[in-house]
């Protein structure tokens, strides 16, 4: 899902952290570190497939949608998953610090 979801969670890690750390906090770093993970494995399997194609230049972002589809569902659903989280938590912190002031 690429950036968006790991700014999502360092986000939420950070208001969580301004209030107190907690559970919560910890949750944020795990899942940011999961959704930075995540995306990394996937985008190496779209890296190998473009690779094979003549015009690969070696870009970070120089994948067709084509190659892209080689990513296995597995990591795509863990990816979504831990991105999922990250928007929970996202708004666990806003209401938390909407609280707090």
């Amino acid at each position: 899902m690429g950036w968006l979801p790991v700014i999502i969670c360092i986000t939420s890690a950070v208001l969580l952290y301004k209030i107190q750390p907690s559970i919560f906090f910890i949750a944020a770093i795990i899942v940011a570190l999961g959704c930075f993970w995540s995306w990394g494995i996937m985008h190496n399997f779209a890296t190998k497939k473009a690779a094979r194609r003549g015009t690969y230049t070696g870009g970070f972002y120089d994948i067709t949608k084509e190659e892209a589809k080689s990513v296995p569902n597995w990591i795509t659903t863990v990816n979504m998953l831990f991105s999922f989280f990250g928007i929970i938590l996202l708004i666990i912190a806003v209401v938390k610090n909407l609280r707090h002031h």
